[in-house]
């Protein structure tokens, strides 16, 4: 008897020792995860990169493909956050996926999907970073790790509340906590108390902010975690400082400055001392405000951190301008006026990127979905196998009813195998189609980033002109530069609306919804709008339409067409020249044509004017520049419209470009 309950107790002991064990790993896989995301020092990120792939190579000559997987995860995280290059991550995030399915190593697969999850937030792509975040989820289920689960809960809580869902943030965030009990991790439960609080404060709800931000700081400091307990303090200043009490305000920044200048934290001394500049200004004490935002200023030159340079100048213009010492006033002024302008121009640049990279980790989702895909087969093949071993033994037993079963069973997978194929094939046509989809795609973000450069930096050259030489320039050069200022913004104004229409028309946000109306009045119109622009250049646009001609299509796509069309016509058309509007008129459509004596065009060049994959500008007649889009947005709208688009031409002799539309 006693030997019995000895047993017992033995494997109960070795049971919880199992889960206990069990939950530090996972414990320690999320710690794992969450240090890449800690701030990362710039210089260690080649040794990191070149150490794991050294490691990851010396796994492909072992065989070892746990290892592989696991590596490949993590130097995908790597790539994401020290090197910030999305694609690279996205690569290895696949790869890492294809050898964590095929050894169903599940656990390993909620960490790639996590990953993959940040990528897409990175983009700012919450949605699609929910879609993975559940992912994971799924795959967690299984296992049921309570760090794990309040890992996800916490990343979709910050995903809900950048997309604006605050109760929805809310509710992941209070889940997430309803498992503290469990987790006995202080550091991830000061790190949701501190998000609860963000949210309050996002909210407008201080109070409530101030009871969450104290708690995450009283746990932070118990923990001994002085980094984050300034990042509390800093937070608590803030809010102090939006309920307008300063003086608990001002102690709480210089307690969050004490522990970063014990820590060298030179962006976090730059952060806290122009908070406390900031407060002293308000305060109309102009010199404490100026000798802390001056330290603070040097210590956001030695951490290189823009955003906080910026802070300083602007709170340092205006405190020399209270004293007042105006000339170190507009000195500041100044160098805020260029560094805002620097900052804004890189955060225009990281939109464009932010764009393409969400095209191009698009491209690595098409694999991803194909992979689980064919998981999901996998397991439903798997499923049929369980069930004709089942069957088989059924078979062996009742003879004659097993060889019929056995029959129908052939017939049966016979049948899938050829809905199988059917399905693989229509996979196949769809990745095709949605490859040359993201191939137009790839050439139209080409087209932005690149004709977006030309006007953007003759406008930038030429406000720097003005800004930095008004007073040596003549009025005959100001008037010049003015004039060249008007060029370019014209240029870019007719960019931005090709890009416009263009890019309504691909996300299906015009309604082609034909209705009746006059053609004629259309070609007018354009003529009309366009007449000026005409005469500058000594030209003649003669209109041979003869009353009311009625057309089937929709007004505004074609109303866009013939103001493409007639503008190129001018710009291609030298001085004195001409250019002839006609239409004809048969019993199922009417012709549209627009002459002009313009330049011409060779072949080679007619065959690259309507097609995005060659996109082609050529310079006007005076020089005027093109984007390359007109034509090609000209074409989508004739043909959406039920028309056809074609010109005839040759060099030195004018171009003819027509177009149909139904009655």
């Amino acid at each position: 008897m006693y030997f019995i309950k000895a047993v017992y107790l033995f494997f109960l002991v070795s049971l919880i020792s199992i889960q206990l064990s069990a939950q530090e790993q996972t414990q320690a896989d999320v710690k794992w995860y969450n240090h890449f995301f800690e701030d990362a020092n710039q210089k260690t990120i080649e040794k990191n990169i070149e150490s794991g792939t050294a490691v990851l190579n010396e796994a492909i000559e072992k065989d070892d493909q746990h290892t592989q997987a696991k590596i490949l995860t993590e130097l995908g995280l790597l790539y994401l956050v020290q090197a910030s290059n999305s694609e690279r991550a996205m690569n290895y995030f696949t790869q890492a996926l294809v050898l964590e399915d095929s050894l169903s190593l599940h656990h390993e697969q909620v960490f790639t999907y996590l990953a993959i999850a940040r990528v897409f937030e990175e983009v700012s792509n919450y949605e699609k970073s929910i879609q993975y975040l559940d992912q994971s989820m799924k795959l967690n289920e299984q296992s049921k790790d309570v760090p794990i689960l309040v890992l996800i809960l916490n990343t979709l809580g910050r995903n809900h509340a950048a997309m604006g869902h605050m109760e929805k943030a809310l509710e992941q965030y209070t889940l997430a906590l309803g498992y503290k009990d469990q987790l006995d991790d202080p550091e991830t439960e000061a790190e949701i108390y501190f998000n609860i609080g963000n949210l309050d404060l996002m909210q407008g709800q201080f109070t409530a902010a101030l009871e969450n931000h104290k708690t995450a700081l009283v746990i932070r400091r118990s923990e001994k975690d002085k980094k984050k307990e300034a990042l509390s303090l800093h937070t608590i200043g803030i809010l102090y400082q939006s309920m307008k009490n300063n003086e608990r305000a001002l102690a709480n920044h210089v307690a969050a400055l004490e522990i970063r200048q014990r820590l060298k934290d030179k962006k976090g001394m730059a952060e806290s001392y122009n908070n406390i500049g900031v407060l002293y200004y308000q305060q109309k004490k102009p010199n404490r405000a100026i000798s802390n935002l001056l330290l603070g200023l040097e210590a956001a030159r030695e951490s290189q951190s823009q955003e906080e340079i910026r802070k300083s100048y602007e709170y340092l213009s205006m405190s020399y301008a209270s004293i007042p010492d105006y000339k170190k006033a507009l000195e500041y002024k100044d160098s805020y006026l260029a560094i805002h302008d620097f900052i804004q121009h890189e955060k225009n640049e990281q939109k464009l990127l932010e764009i393409q990279n969400g095209y191009v980790v698009k491209k690595n989702e098409t694999q991803i979905d194909k992979l689980e895909t064919d998981r999901t087969q996998r397991e439903k093949e798997l499923i049929t196998q369980k069930k004709i071993q089942n069957f088989l033994v059924i078979i062996i037993a009742l003879g004659v009813i097993i060889s019929l079963l056995g029959i129908y069973l052939y017939m049966m997978k016979r049948k899938s195998n050829i809905a199988l194929k059917a399905a693989h094939d229509e996979v196949k046509e769809k990745n095709l189609e949605l490859s040359n989809l993201n191939a137009t795609k790839d050439k139209f973000f080409s087209i932005i980033s690149h004709d977006l450069k030309g006007p953007l930096n003759s406008l930038t050259s030429f406000s720097g002109l003005l800004i930095n030489h008004l007073d040596s320039l003549s009025k005959e050069e100001i008037q010049m530069l003015a004039k060249d200022l008007d060029k370019s913004l014209k240029n870019l104004f007719v960019l931005l609306e090709n890009l416009l229409e263009w890019s309504r028309s691909q996300t299906g946000n015009i309604e082609f919804k034909p209705v009746p109306f006059d053609l004629a009045a259309v070609l007018e119109q354009n003529k009309e709008l366009l007449n000026t622009q005409a005469q500058n250049k000594k030209i003649t646009i003669l209109s041979e339409t003869k009353g009311e001609v009625m057309v089937h299509a929709h007004p505004q796509s074609v109303n866009t067409v013939v103001r493409n069309l007639l503008s190129n016509a001018i710009k291609f058309t030298p001085e004195g020249g001409v250019i002839a509007l006609t239409l004809e008129q048969t019993e199922k459509e009417v012709l549209v044509s627009i002459s002009d004596t313009g330049v011409g065009m060779s072949d080679e060049v007619m065959d690259k004017l309507f097609r995005i994959e060659t996109k082609h500008s050529t310079q006007g007649t005076a020089n005027e520049k093109g984007t390359g889009l007109g034509l090609i947005l000209c074409k989508e709208f004739i043909e959406k419209n039920g028309g056809r688009i074609w010109v005839k031409s040759e060099i030195g002799k004018g171009s003819v470009f027509s177009f149909t539309l139904p009655n």
